[in-house]
Protein backbone atom coordinates (compact mmCIF):
# COMPACT_ATOMS: atom_id res chain seq x y z
CA UNK A 1 0.00 0.00 0.00
CA UNK A 2 1.31 3.28 -0.94
CA UNK A 3 -0.01 5.17 1.94
CA UNK A 4 2.23 2.83 4.25
CA UNK A 5 5.30 2.48 2.25
CA UNK A 6 5.58 6.72 2.65
CA UNK A 7 4.92 6.36 6.45
CA UNK A 8 7.56 3.57 6.63
CA UNK A 9 9.86 6.11 4.50
CA UNK A 10 9.12 8.77 6.99
CA UNK A 11 9.79 7.21 10.01
CA UNK A 12 13.21 5.93 8.34
CA UNK A 13 14.15 10.07 7.71
CA UNK A 14 13.16 11.20 11.12
CA UNK A 15 15.93 11.73 13.11
CA UNK A 16 13.81 10.14 16.43
CA UNK A 17 10.60 8.38 15.88
CA UNK A 18 9.32 9.59 18.77
CA UNK A 19 8.03 12.23 16.78
CA UNK A 20 5.49 9.83 15.33
CA UNK A 21 5.20 7.47 18.17
CA UNK A 22 4.01 9.46 21.20
CA UNK A 23 1.57 11.66 19.59
CA UNK A 24 -0.10 8.78 18.04
CA UNK A 25 -0.09 6.40 21.38
CA UNK A 26 -2.01 9.48 23.37
CA UNK A 27 -4.68 9.86 20.24
CA UNK A 28 -5.05 6.84 19.82
CA UNK A 29 -5.59 6.02 23.71
CA UNK A 30 -8.16 8.91 23.54
CA UNK A 31 -10.23 7.58 20.54
CA UNK A 32 -10.21 4.01 21.13
CA UNK A 33 -11.25 4.69 24.59
CA UNK A 34 -14.14 6.87 23.51
CA UNK A 35 -15.34 4.04 20.75
CA UNK A 36 -15.78 2.19 23.80
CA UNK A 37 -18.02 4.91 25.92
CA UNK A 38 -14.63 6.73 28.07
CA UNK A 39 -14.48 10.01 27.09
CA UNK A 40 -11.25 12.20 28.34
CA UNK A 41 -10.02 15.80 26.77
CA UNK A 42 -6.30 15.68 25.63
CA UNK A 43 -4.98 18.15 28.08
CA UNK A 44 -6.02 16.26 31.16
CA UNK A 45 -4.66 12.88 29.63
CA UNK A 46 -1.12 15.03 29.15
CA UNK A 47 -0.93 16.34 32.65
CA UNK A 48 -2.10 12.93 33.82
CA UNK A 49 1.33 12.02 32.19
CA UNK A 50 3.21 14.55 34.28
CA UNK A 51 6.13 13.01 36.73
CA UNK A 52 4.15 13.95 40.03
CA UNK A 53 1.15 12.74 41.41
CA UNK A 54 -1.09 14.89 39.59
CA UNK A 55 -5.48 13.84 40.10
CA UNK A 56 -7.04 12.76 37.13
CA UNK A 57 -10.61 11.71 37.12
CA UNK A 58 -11.36 7.67 36.77
CA UNK A 59 -11.83 8.11 32.65
CA UNK A 60 -8.36 9.98 32.54
CA UNK A 61 -7.34 6.53 34.72
CA UNK A 62 -8.51 4.14 31.88
CA UNK A 63 -7.30 6.04 28.90
CA UNK A 64 -3.69 6.06 30.92
CA UNK A 65 -4.13 2.16 31.06
CA UNK A 66 -4.86 1.47 27.73
CA UNK A 67 -1.28 3.55 27.45
CA UNK A 68 0.83 1.76 29.71
CA UNK A 69 -0.98 -1.58 27.91
CA UNK A 70 -0.31 -0.46 24.75
CA UNK A 71 3.69 0.03 25.15
CA UNK A 72 3.92 -3.10 27.28
CA UNK A 73 2.62 -4.75 23.98
CA UNK A 74 4.94 -3.21 21.64
CA UNK A 75 7.41 -4.42 23.78
CA UNK A 76 6.50 -7.68 23.63
CA UNK A 77 6.02 -7.45 19.59
CA UNK A 78 9.85 -7.57 19.47
CA UNK A 79 10.20 -11.39 20.44
CA UNK A 80 6.65 -12.47 21.25
CA UNK A 81 3.83 -13.50 18.79
CA UNK A 82 0.72 -12.37 19.07
CA UNK A 83 -1.30 -15.04 21.63
CA UNK A 84 -4.47 -15.54 23.28
CA UNK A 85 -1.87 -15.37 26.80
CA UNK A 86 -0.26 -12.13 25.56
CA UNK A 87 -3.80 -10.75 25.30
CA UNK A 88 -5.17 -11.89 28.06
CA UNK A 89 -2.40 -10.63 30.41
CA UNK A 90 -3.11 -7.08 28.18
CA UNK A 91 -6.72 -6.96 29.00
CA UNK A 92 -5.98 -8.04 32.88
CA UNK A 93 -3.43 -4.61 32.87
CA UNK A 94 -6.48 -3.06 31.02
CA UNK A 95 -8.83 -3.83 33.70
CA UNK A 96 -7.29 -3.11 36.95
CA UNK A 97 -8.21 0.81 36.03
CA UNK A 98 -11.61 -0.22 34.70
CA UNK A 99 -14.60 2.17 36.16
CA UNK A 100 -16.86 -1.51 35.16
CA UNK A 101 -14.47 -4.06 36.32
CA UNK A 102 -15.03 -7.03 34.07
CA UNK A 103 -15.80 -10.49 35.67
CA UNK A 104 -12.92 -12.39 34.45
CA UNK A 105 -10.07 -10.36 33.86
CA UNK A 106 -6.91 -11.34 32.65
CA UNK A 107 -8.63 -14.92 31.34
CA UNK A 108 -11.32 -15.93 28.38
CA UNK A 109 -14.68 -15.14 29.67
CA UNK A 110 -16.25 -17.88 31.47
CA UNK A 111 -19.76 -16.33 30.70
CA UNK A 112 -22.11 -15.01 27.81
CA UNK A 113 -21.88 -11.31 26.17
CA UNK A 114 -23.54 -9.88 23.99
CA UNK A 115 -23.60 -6.67 21.92
CA UNK A 116 -25.84 -3.88 21.94
CA UNK A 117 -27.01 -0.49 23.57
CA UNK A 118 -26.33 0.42 27.21
CA UNK A 119 -29.14 -1.27 29.10
CA UNK A 120 -30.10 -3.94 26.38
CA UNK A 121 -30.82 -7.63 26.85
CA UNK A 122 -30.15 -10.24 24.88
CA UNK A 123 -33.41 -10.51 22.61
CA UNK A 124 -32.69 -7.17 21.51
CA UNK A 125 -28.73 -7.12 21.69
CA UNK A 126 -27.28 -6.41 17.94
CA UNK A 127 -24.81 -9.25 17.89
CA UNK A 128 -23.99 -12.16 20.12
CA UNK A 129 -21.12 -13.63 20.31
CA UNK A 130 -20.32 -17.64 20.89
CA UNK A 131 -21.13 -18.71 24.38
CA UNK A 132 -18.22 -19.78 26.58
CA UNK A 133 -17.10 -23.25 26.39
CA UNK A 134 -15.53 -25.18 24.19
CA UNK A 135 -16.60 -23.42 20.34
CA UNK A 136 -15.49 -20.32 21.89
CA UNK A 137 -12.05 -21.94 22.99
CA UNK A 138 -11.78 -23.14 19.47
CA UNK A 139 -12.15 -20.72 17.89
CA UNK A 140 -9.48 -18.94 19.63
CA UNK A 141 -7.12 -21.17 18.55
CA UNK A 142 -8.19 -21.11 15.17
CA UNK A 143 -7.30 -17.20 15.33
CA UNK A 144 -3.91 -17.84 17.00
CA UNK A 145 -3.18 -20.02 14.12
CA UNK A 146 -4.55 -17.55 11.67
CA UNK A 147 -3.03 -14.14 13.11
CA UNK A 148 0.96 -15.97 13.21
CA UNK A 149 0.69 -18.27 9.88
CA UNK A 150 2.25 -16.50 6.79
CA UNK A 151 -0.11 -15.65 4.13
CA UNK A 152 -0.10 -14.32 0.96
CA UNK A 153 -2.50 -12.00 1.16
CA UNK A 154 -1.54 -8.28 1.82
CA UNK A 155 -0.95 -7.43 5.41
CA UNK A 156 -4.11 -4.10 5.83
CA UNK A 157 -6.23 -7.34 4.41
CA UNK A 158 -5.00 -10.17 6.62
CA UNK A 159 -5.46 -7.26 10.02
CA UNK A 160 -8.92 -6.58 8.38
CA UNK A 161 -9.78 -10.67 8.71
CA UNK A 162 -8.41 -10.94 11.98
CA UNK A 163 -10.11 -7.90 13.59
CA UNK A 164 -13.20 -8.80 12.57
CA UNK A 165 -13.00 -12.73 13.94
CA UNK A 166 -11.79 -11.20 17.20
CA UNK A 167 -14.58 -9.22 17.54
CA UNK A 168 -17.07 -11.71 16.49
CA UNK A 169 -15.25 -13.88 19.08
CA UNK A 170 -15.27 -11.30 22.15
CA UNK A 171 -13.28 -13.59 24.11
CA UNK A 172 -13.32 -11.20 26.79
CA UNK A 173 -15.26 -9.73 29.48
CA UNK A 174 -14.64 -6.22 28.39
CA UNK A 175 -11.99 -4.35 26.50
CA UNK A 176 -12.61 -6.36 23.35
CA UNK A 177 -12.56 -3.29 21.59
CA UNK A 178 -9.75 -1.79 22.38
CA UNK A 179 -7.81 -4.64 21.97
CA UNK A 180 -8.89 -5.76 19.04
CA UNK A 181 -7.73 -2.76 17.54
CA UNK A 182 -4.63 -2.49 18.94
CA UNK A 183 -4.20 -6.30 17.64
CA UNK A 184 -4.22 -4.47 13.99
CA UNK A 185 -1.50 -2.30 14.89
CA UNK A 186 0.42 -5.40 16.61
CA UNK A 187 0.10 -7.19 13.23
CA UNK A 188 1.78 -4.19 11.40
CA UNK A 189 4.69 -4.62 13.81
CA UNK A 190 5.06 -8.05 13.91
CA UNK A 191 4.84 -8.34 10.25
CA UNK A 192 7.65 -5.83 9.36
CA UNK A 193 5.04 -3.19 7.66
CA UNK A 194 5.42 -0.54 10.01
CA UNK A 195 9.15 -0.13 11.75
CA UNK A 196 7.27 1.89 14.32
CA UNK A 197 4.18 1.99 16.54
CA UNK A 198 3.59 5.41 14.66
CA UNK A 199 -0.31 4.67 13.50
CA UNK A 200 -3.54 5.49 14.91
CA UNK A 201 -6.42 3.70 13.12
CA UNK A 202 -9.08 4.86 16.32
CA UNK A 203 -9.13 8.30 15.61
CA UNK A 204 -10.47 7.74 11.96
CA UNK A 205 -12.70 4.89 13.49
CA UNK A 206 -14.31 7.37 16.02
CA UNK A 207 -15.50 9.62 12.92
CA UNK A 208 -17.09 7.08 11.00
CA UNK A 209 -18.39 5.19 14.34
CA UNK A 210 -21.92 4.13 13.00
CA UNK A 211 -20.03 2.74 9.38
CA UNK A 212 -17.60 0.83 11.61
CA UNK A 213 -20.23 -0.97 13.79
CA UNK A 214 -22.25 -1.69 10.27
CA UNK A 215 -19.54 -3.42 8.06
CA UNK A 216 -18.43 -5.76 11.12
CA UNK A 217 -22.38 -6.41 11.43
CA UNK A 218 -23.01 -6.89 7.60
CA UNK A 219 -19.93 -9.05 6.96
CA UNK A 220 -21.68 -11.49 9.54
CA UNK A 221 -24.72 -10.72 7.89
CA UNK A 222 -24.21 -11.30 4.44
CA UNK A 223 -20.75 -13.07 4.54
CA UNK A 224 -18.93 -10.83 2.00
CA UNK A 225 -15.56 -9.69 3.03
CA UNK A 226 -14.90 -7.04 0.46
CA UNK A 227 -16.86 -4.23 2.38
CA UNK A 228 -14.45 -5.00 5.64
CA UNK A 229 -11.28 -5.06 3.53
CA UNK A 230 -12.06 -2.04 1.88
CA UNK A 231 -13.05 -0.10 4.44
CA UNK A 232 -9.78 -0.78 6.53
CA UNK A 233 -7.89 -0.02 3.47
CA UNK A 234 -9.49 3.65 3.30
CA UNK A 235 -8.71 3.95 7.30
CA UNK A 236 -4.90 2.82 6.45
CA UNK A 237 -4.46 5.01 3.66
CA UNK A 238 -6.02 7.94 5.35
CA UNK A 239 -4.05 7.69 8.86
CA UNK A 240 -0.74 6.84 7.09
CA UNK A 241 -1.40 10.23 4.97
CA UNK A 242 -2.17 11.61 7.93
CA UNK A 243 0.80 11.12 9.87
CA UNK A 244 3.52 11.96 6.74
CA UNK A 245 1.90 15.24 7.35
CA UNK A 246 2.12 15.92 10.80
CA UNK A 247 5.83 14.49 11.04
CA UNK A 248 6.72 16.61 8.79
CA UNK A 249 4.66 19.62 10.51
CA UNK A 250 6.53 18.53 13.89
CA UNK A 251 9.89 18.54 12.58
CA UNK A 252 9.58 22.28 10.86
CA UNK A 253 7.65 22.80 14.46
CA UNK A 254 10.97 21.58 16.04
CA UNK A 255 13.52 23.69 13.71
CA UNK A 256 11.53 26.85 14.26
CA UNK A 257 11.73 26.84 18.23
CA UNK A 258 15.40 25.80 17.71
CA UNK A 259 15.74 28.63 15.92
CA UNK A 260 14.20 30.88 18.18
CA UNK A 261 16.64 29.19 20.77
CA UNK A 262 19.92 29.82 18.54
CA UNK A 263 18.49 33.66 17.91
CA UNK A 264 18.30 34.38 21.87
CA UNK A 265 21.82 32.13 22.60
CA UNK A 266 19.33 29.98 24.74
CA UNK A 267 20.94 26.56 25.70
CA UNK A 268 21.28 24.16 28.57
CA UNK A 269 18.12 23.27 30.73
CA UNK A 270 15.63 25.75 27.89
CA UNK A 271 17.32 23.11 24.72
CA UNK A 272 16.56 20.57 25.99
CA UNK A 273 13.22 21.03 27.58
CA UNK A 274 11.89 22.21 23.67
CA UNK A 275 13.35 18.85 22.48
CA UNK A 276 11.32 17.00 24.91
CA UNK A 277 8.40 18.84 24.15
CA UNK A 278 6.98 16.21 21.54
CA UNK A 279 6.58 13.59 24.64
CA UNK A 280 5.90 16.00 26.96
CA UNK A 281 3.85 18.87 25.53
CA UNK A 282 2.41 19.68 28.99
CA UNK A 283 5.00 20.63 31.52
CA UNK A 284 5.00 22.64 34.99
CA UNK A 285 7.76 24.36 36.97
CA UNK A 286 7.75 20.60 39.19
CA UNK A 287 8.19 18.39 36.48
CA UNK A 288 11.26 20.35 35.06
CA UNK A 289 12.49 20.41 38.69
CA UNK A 290 12.10 16.39 39.07
CA UNK A 291 12.98 15.31 35.51
CA UNK A 292 15.73 17.52 34.62
CA UNK A 293 17.45 17.96 38.62
CA UNK A 294 17.20 21.43 38.92
CA UNK A 295 16.35 24.25 41.44
CA UNK A 296 13.09 25.74 41.33
CA UNK A 297 14.10 29.18 39.94
CA UNK A 298 16.26 27.10 36.94
CA UNK A 299 12.79 25.97 36.43
CA UNK A 300 10.44 28.81 36.34
CA UNK A 301 13.19 30.83 34.76
CA UNK A 302 13.49 28.21 31.63
CA UNK A 303 10.00 28.28 31.68
CA UNK A 304 9.16 32.16 31.25
CA UNK A 305 11.66 32.23 28.27
CA UNK A 306 9.78 29.75 26.46
CA UNK A 307 6.86 31.85 27.12
CA UNK A 308 7.86 34.68 25.65
CA UNK A 309 9.03 33.31 22.57
CA UNK A 310 5.39 31.90 22.55
CA UNK A 311 6.89 27.71 22.79
CA UNK A 312 4.55 27.44 25.49
CA UNK A 313 1.44 29.13 26.63
CA UNK A 314 0.15 29.27 30.42
CA UNK A 315 -3.24 26.85 30.42
CA UNK A 316 -4.63 27.29 33.84
CA UNK A 317 -5.28 31.07 33.66
CA UNK A 318 -3.96 31.43 37.39
CA UNK A 319 -1.06 32.56 39.15
CA UNK A 320 -0.14 29.10 41.39
CA UNK A 321 0.01 25.57 40.01
CA UNK A 322 0.66 26.79 36.61
CA UNK A 323 0.90 24.34 33.57
CA UNK A 324 2.42 25.10 30.44
CA UNK A 325 1.70 23.52 27.22
CA UNK A 326 2.95 23.45 23.87
CA UNK A 327 -0.02 24.24 22.04
CA UNK A 328 1.13 23.92 18.64
CA UNK A 329 2.48 20.29 19.10
CA UNK A 330 -1.38 19.77 21.25
CA UNK A 331 -2.76 20.96 18.05
CA UNK A 332 -1.15 18.62 15.99
CA UNK A 333 -1.85 15.22 18.15
CA UNK A 334 -5.34 16.13 17.77
CA UNK A 335 -5.31 16.48 14.24
CA UNK A 336 -4.43 12.75 13.68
Amino acid sequence: MEGMGRLRQACGQLPNPRLLIAPALVQEALTTSALEGTYGELSDVLEARLPQRVTASAEVREIRAYEAMANKAFDWMDDRPITLGVLSDLQGALAERSRKPPRDPGRVREHQVFIGPEGSTVYDSRFVPPPPGMQLRGGLQAWQDWVNAVHDLPIVVTCALAHYQFESLHPFGDGNGRIGRLVFILQLLRSGALPEPALTISPWLLKRRTEYQDTLLATSATGDWNPLVTFFSRAIQDQCDAHVEVAQTLLDWLAESRQALADHRWTGLIAKIVEDLIDWPVITARSIVEHYEVSAPSAHHAIDRLVEVGILEELTGRSYGRRFGAVRVMELVESL
